[in-house]
């Protein structure tokens, strides 16, 4: 195979979708968890200044992992619809090259059938 060549597999691929859903479903589970009550509700740690403070640094974690969740269930997404176009693009590619091969074939066997005074075999 050269350097500017690659295989597909396509078992492959689609086990790889089908493996991103429940991905997915565990990602949007965490999500909502920390975007619904009481997830989302800041810690009731009291009104002195340490407490503040503390519970101040609590919602800018929560914010961040929010935010990175956001962005893996996204990411997750993209990647599953990205995954199933590249599976139907060479679906399509290998439909279109069977029918390609097929009429190959068949004109290939009309050259045969000439060759050989009506016989396609030969």
């Amino acid at each position: 195979m050269a350097a500017d060549e690659f295989a597909v597999n396509l078992l492959s691929l689609q086990d790889f979708q089908h493996r991103l859903q429940p991905r997915i479903e565990s990602a949007y589970a965490a999500l909502t968890a920390l975007t619904t009550a009481p997830g989302n509700e800041r810690p009731a740690l009291g009104g002195f200044h340490d407490a503040q403070r503390t519970a101040d640094r609590h919602q800018e974690l929560h914010d961040e992992y929010v935010a990175r969740l956001r962005r893996l269930v996204t990411a997750l997404t993209v990647a599953q619809a990205a995954t199933a176009q590249v599976i139907e693009i060479y679906r399509t590619v290998d439909e279109i090259s069977g029918r390609n091969a097929g009429q190959i074939a068949g004109a290939l066997g009309a050259v045969s059938e000439a060759l050989h005074g009506g016989r396609r075999d030969g």
